[in-house]
């Protein structure tokens, strides 16, 4: 069954994917009824995030989210219909975020980096579903963490467009698995920052300290034997 409230982040707090898709369902309507074809003659700007050229042209897109009306409605049209058997809305939620990450301001620079840190999780360490809304929410308390990837444009091989377009269900979810894993790659020289943010909010405040107490133990260690020395 199709999955619409999916999150995203919004000024620091959790908001639904699925509050654009009535608008996106009517956009949808128009394109398969011949909008192409009323489109013909306009100049249609590709999406910045992804390169995607599809209209409509003008239409509602998303307060911070760096994406072209047409490709926005077509990722509301993919929240309404699913992205495929035995996979959650979120990731393709994830990986469309990561992909359009529009201005430079907090809200936008927040919102790539903790999809990411989702992205990371997912494909990387196998981390549940169930789990990561409590992720993300985790995230949010980290403010002083984030800054601008400045991936180079268009991010990725795999648009909104290309998912959306696979009718097979399977097949489809395939494709969003692969969609995630091609963004996830895109953001590749900053995977050990990505890393360092999921270890802080996942491992025990006790197993970081020690690993940190056994990186500056050789240090430690070598004063104790010096002041050992001296007082012989």
């Amino acid at each position: 069954m199709p999955c619409v409230g999916r999150l995203l982040l919004v000024s620091g707090d959790l908001h639904s994917f699925g509050s654009g898709v009535a608008a996106a369902a009517a956009v949808a309507v128009n394109r398969a009824s011949g909008y192409k074809e009323q489109m013909a003659d306009k100049q249609i700007e590709p999406c910045p995030g992804c390169g995607l050229v599809a209209g409509p042209d003008d239409g509602p897109t998303h307060v911070y989210i760096g994406s072209s009306p047409g490709c926005w409605a077509m990722f509301n049209e993919l929240m309404t219909v699913g992205a495929g058997d035995g996979v959650a809305s979120q990731l393709a939620g994830d990986a469309y975020a990561v992909q359009h990450p529009g201005l430079i301001e907090r809200r936008a620079i927040q919102s790539v980096c903790v999809h990411a840190i989702n992205l990371c999780a997912r494909l990387e360490r196998g981390r549940p579903e169930k789990t990561i809304q409590d992720l993300m929410r985790a995230a949010l308390e980290h403010q002083d963490w984030w800054r601008p990837f400045h991936l180079r444009t268009p991010i990725g091989s795999i648009t909104v467009a290309d998912v959306l377009a696979e009718q097979d269900l399977e097949a489809r979810a395939a494709l969003t698995r692969a969609w995630a894993t091609d963004i996830w790659a895109a953001c590749e020289q900053h995977h050990e920052l990505v890393r360092g943010w999921l270890d802080e909010l996942t491992e025990p405040a006790g197993r970081r300290r020690e690993q940190s107490g056994q990186q500056h133990s050789p240090g430690r260690q070598h004063g104790v034997n010096s002041r050992r020395r001296k007082s012989r």
